[in-house]
């Protein structure tokens, strides 16, 4: 039998901080920032619907409130060291794809298994709601360095810059549509 209470019992995700190895002014935790993501979704998917786009915002929601799940189990691992080569970055995405049924493990099967195939279809980036989920936590994380930058904490300034570069290369055609409205007075804050 599932164990669903204990399951919502399980507060990890509270208490695991993000950009450990930087000064913060304002610490970060990945429920906190699964929260902004899931937000953020909710805007870009209607904006996306404005511009008579297909996107099934429930699913997107969905999607980025379990997008780091796995994290409740591998901690949240630095973005250089995750990307440090191809063999590394490689081992800790199969690590991810062997633990994160256990993230899920003590809810019903049917409802696990449909959790760990969003979170499958989100890492894979090819549905439209999987590419809005990963906009929407680039976008978070530059709301992150945002606001520790406007606090004086310019460790971040050099993640700011680059992610808003990277915004404004991507290259999905709902994105295109939306860019100039999401990122107005973006570059003026870089």
């Amino acid at each position: 039998m599932a164990k669903i209470f204990e399951h919502l019992l399980n507060r990890s995700l509270v208490h695991v901080t993000r950009f450990n190895n930087r000064p913060q002014h304002f610490e970060e935790s990945v429920a906190e920032h699964s929260f902004y993501v899931a937000y953020i979704s909710q805007i870009l998917c209607w904006l996306i619907t404005e511009k008579k786009f297909k996107v099934d915002t429930n699913k997107a929601i969905q999607m980025a409130l379990i997008h780091d799940q796995e994290e409740g189990f591998s901690g949240d691992i630095l973005n250089p060291f995750k990307h440090y080569n191809k063999k590394v970055s490689a081992a800790i995405k199969e690590v991810n794809e062997e633990t994160i049924g256990m993230m899920f493990e003590t809810l019903p099967p049917k409802m696990s298994e449909d959790f760990v195939n969003l979170w499958h279809e989100e890492s894979e980036r090819k549905s439209i709601e999987a590419q809005v989920v990963k906009v929407a936590d680039t976008l978070s994380l530059v709301s992150k360095c945002y606001e520790e930058m406007e606090t004086g904490n310019n460790y971040f300034a050099e993640i700011y810059k680059k992610e808003i570069k990277n915004l404004g290369n991507l290259s999905h055609s709902w994105w295109k549509k939306i860019k100039d409205q999401v990122l107005f007075g973006a570059v003026k804050q870089a």
